[in-house]
């Protein structure tokens, strides 16, 4: 509704908010109208004002059957930055709120302040609520607040607009936040005409890629003896002996020269020409691409001021914004193998001027570019601002979603970030890590964007990756990226110290399968006993570095001998939650052994945390009698990370993890899978289960109980049992049929399930045996062999 005077409301239903504003002056020439856009069918009501002395026409787009709302004003003649259309000075009051911020769309949860160049999300506690954000002038438009209105327009550090200009916003709203983000998303590319990637878009995304960015073991380094294209080209043949298929193989900012020094080995300038460096690959970046035959990624930063480039083309700041320059480059990068493009440093020193136009010109020209030389496009250390420009180039298929180097301490940032990247039709990218990493590369995995990793020659686990692949290299994946569901976001905003649940899917028609990766978040334990002031052995005492507790922490010197000792005191008998404060920067494990009173060992992992001063707790379970005890870590044969502290508190310390089947459209009962445990428990699909999750995280697996009365499980041999690449198809009508599908080279494939008694499986395409049935667990597996020739094989089970 528009009034005479000025003001103007809207009305929603499901759920029932009010939004109001006014313009402040009195308008004129309301008119209403029906029509049909990209999002559907609407009715709008436009009008006309004059303020500043400025003419404006402005509108209010209520769709018929999608829960969004369009605002829009056209500034008529040329005008200052003032006046901004919406000003929502009356709105659902919602408890909590969600932005994004900086690198990496960092994500903020009722952090005060103006959400910026970003979405503003309000939701309440039952998940209930509503976004805003820019409309168009992406690169540009802002949400922030204004005596208490929450206002949407171009950002205020740009003084004046052209006559012409017009400035839309979308409000999105409903009763879940997951789906008032991928309604949101989805309204910004159906305007744009995106077409949103598919998960093969590209060989980055479909298959299993080897990369060398920070964090990887071939980052600004190599074998002396073999060079940098030997190294990297070992790596390969030692893939290829241990019948691991390497997709694709990421270049960093090393293999090109910077600085107006030529340097490829300067980590601090911006590139000098963006071409292979001639001391590194003597022959060009197209014979190297040859000699390992596999799609290239490659790294780009911004440009230096002694670059060339900038007298040859059109430049804005650091980046050139000049189309000569991107087809170009492009078409170098093309013919050199290279199939996609990284861009990085979007958020320092990859920027453009601030205008109304120059990051549109960068990353536009960027995009159409390479389109044109049939390539896609990654962005790293992306804006806020940079996943809404996204929406409108379809060479932008994924985006990285964390810091350098992925490990535990980034799980939360990448899951928020990763709703972000969802909503906006991009394939998040955890980054590099390495393959011994089980977890991380399960939680790369669950991405359903690219997987890369970076071990050096021979370190790579051969069993994960192919949990992660199949034997040509196609990342077995979930439909949708893995990202927090509503009810972590509402006991994130509460302040409520619990786990975090994030979630994804394989649908397979009525046959949904849902993944569920949960973990427990820090606590602060009842009692903290400092290891520099415990009992040492053979390890140092240290106070290097940052991030420790107390006055120091305790570094392990050798490989068997050396341990810490607490006095540790229980005031009652019962379960005590032990956890150990420590840093591993290594990229592999640093295990030690831990012992209660002189007891048995317990070896836990101490995986790594990434960083020498980067700090993460490590917890286990003991029970203890009251009175007092001794807890000793001990090195076990290799060394030990740092340890900073022991924290000892009362009772089961695990978190609770709840969700439901019926969180995944399963209805009727349903299979709960506990991956790690390889134990499970029928479930009503609508009651809750309720997991016990550590640090280190469960990973479930949810799938329906059909008519059958099996709850089949998938291919055990792979993280995502159902995905799509794997499993074609699954139904059940009183048995259950099961499409699998076999990549070139595949051996043979077991698939499990559930099953109340004992199962017969039968295929046509693939032959059957090791039927195995446990009476105990009531899981069951049969092994598929596919027959000569054969890509796809039908698999009936019955009871």
């Amino acid at each position: 509704m528009v009034n005479a005077d000025g003001s103007y409301s809207v009305e929603v239903a499901a759920p029932a908010y009010h939004f109001a504003g006014s313009v402040g002056v009195p308008v004129r020439k309301v008119t209403t109208l029906a029509g049909n856009d990209a999002v559907g069918a609407y009715h709008e009501t436009d009008f006309d004002y004059t303020v500043g002395g400025v003419d404006r026409s402005s509108s209010i787009r209520a769709y018929d059957s999608t829960q969004v709302i369009l605002f829009g004003t056209t500034y008529v003649q040329a005008s200052a930055n003032a006046n901004p259309f919406p000003v929502l000075a009356q709105r659902p009051a919602l408890p909590s709120r969600e932005h994004f911020s900086s690198c990496w769309a960092n994500p903020k949860i009722n952090l005060a302040g103006d959400a910026g160049m970003s979405p503003y999300l309000a939701f309440d506690a039952s998940g209930s609520g509503y976004l805003v954000s820019a409309a168009n002038n992406l690169t540009t438009g802002t949400v922030r607040f204004d005596n208490g209105a929450l206002v949407s327009g171009v950002t205020p550090r740009i003084d004046s607009l052209p006559a012409g200009f017009t400035y839309k916003t979308v409000l999105a709203y409903g009763t879940s936040i997951n789906k008032v983000y991928d309604t949101w998303g989805h309204a910004l590319t159906s305007w744009s005409g995106k077409h949103r990637p598919a998960q093969n878009a590209s060989p980055t995304l479909a298959k299993l890629g080897y990369w060398t960015d920070n964090g990887a073991a071939y980052y600004y380094k190599f074998d002396n003896a073999l060079g940098y294209q030997g190294t990297l080209q070992a790596v390969q043949q030692d893939w290829r002996r241990k019948g691991l298929p390497m997709g694709n193989l990421q270049i960093d900012s090393w293999w090109y020269p910077k600085g107006p020094n030529k340097s490829w080995q300067d980590k601090q300038d911006g590139q000098y020409q963006l071409t292979a460096d001639p001391t590194l690959f003597p022959q060009g970046l197209a014979a190297f691409q040859k000699s390992v035959g596999i799609p290239l990624i490659t790294h780009t930063r911004w440009i230096d001021p002694a670059s060339p480039y900038v007298q040859q083309y059109q430049m804005s700041n650091t980046v050139s914004i000049d189309p000569a320059y991107w087809n170009d480059r492009m078409a170098y990068l093309k013919s050199s193998g290279v199939r996609t493009y990284e861009q990085d440093w979007l958020c320092l020193k990859a920027q453009p001027n601030l205008n109304l136009t120059d990051r549109e010109a960068f990353l536009g020209n960027m995009a159409a570019a390479a389109k044109a030389n049939s390539m896609d496009v990654q962005y790293c250390m992306a804006l806020p601002q940079d996943f809404l420009e996204s929406t409108k180039y379809d060479a932008v298929t994924n985006i990285r979603t964390s810091f350098d180097r992925f490990g535990r301490p980034r799980w939360d940032e990448f899951l928020y970030s990763s709703r972000l990247a969802s909503a906006v039709g991009l394939w998040p990218f955890a980054d590099v890590m390495m393959s011994t990493e089980t977890r991380n590369l399960l939680m790369s995995n669950l991405s359903a964007g690219p997987v890369g990793v970076g071990d050096p020659i021979g370190a790579e686990s051969v069993a994960n990756l192919t949990k992660v692949a199949e034997a040509d290299g196609t990342i077995v994946k979930p439909d949708t990226p893995i990202v927090p569901n509503d009810a972590t976001y509402v006991r994130d905003a509460s302040g409520t110290s619990g786990a975090m649940v994030a979630t994804t899917s394989s649908r397979h028609g009525a046959m949904n399968a849902g993944y569920v990766y949960a973990y427990a978040r820090p606590v602060t334990p009842d009692t903290v006993l400092e290891a520099e002031t415990a009992t040492v052995s053979g390890a140092a005492v240290a106070h290097t570095g940052s991030g420790f507790t107390g006055t120091g922490y305790v570094d392990y010197q050798h490989n068997t001998g050396d341990y810490i000792q607490w006095n540790v005191n229980a005031p009652t008998s019962g379960k005590y939650t032990l956890f150990f404060r420590y840093a591993n920067g290594d990229t592999v494990d640093r295990p030690l052994a831990v012992t209660v009173d002189g007891g048995a060992p317990t070896t836990e992992p101490f995986s790594t945390t990434i960083g020498w001063n980067t700090w993460q707790a490590k917890s286990m379970m003991v029970q203890l009698s009251a009175g007092a005890h001794t807890v000793r870590l001990s090195a076990t044969g290799v060394p030990g990370p740092n340890i900073d502290n022991l924290g000892v508190s009362a009772g089961d310390a695990r978190q609770n993890a709840p969700f439901t089947a019926a969180d995944f459209g399963i209805s009727g009962t349903a299979y709960v899978y506990d991956y790690f445990a390889d134990a499970g428990s029928v479930v009503n699909a609508t009651t809750t289960y309720t997991g016990h999750v550590t640090s280190d995280g469960t990973y479930y697996q949810v799938v329906p109980i059909g008519a059958s009365g099996i709850g089949f499980l998938g291919d055990a041999g792979k993280f995502v049992s159902l995905g799509q690449q794997r499993i074609r198809s699954l139904s059940d009508d009183g048995a259950v049929h099961a499409t699998v599908a076999f990549a070139a080279g595949d051996g043979p494939v077991t698939v499990h399930g559930y099953s109340p008694t004992a199962v017969t499986a039968v295929a046509a395409g693939a032959t059957v045996d090791q039927v195995v049935y446990h009476a105990t667990t009531h899981l069951f597996s049969a092994r598929l062999t596919p027959a000569a020739g054969v890509s796809t094989a039908t698999l009936t089970i019955t009871r």
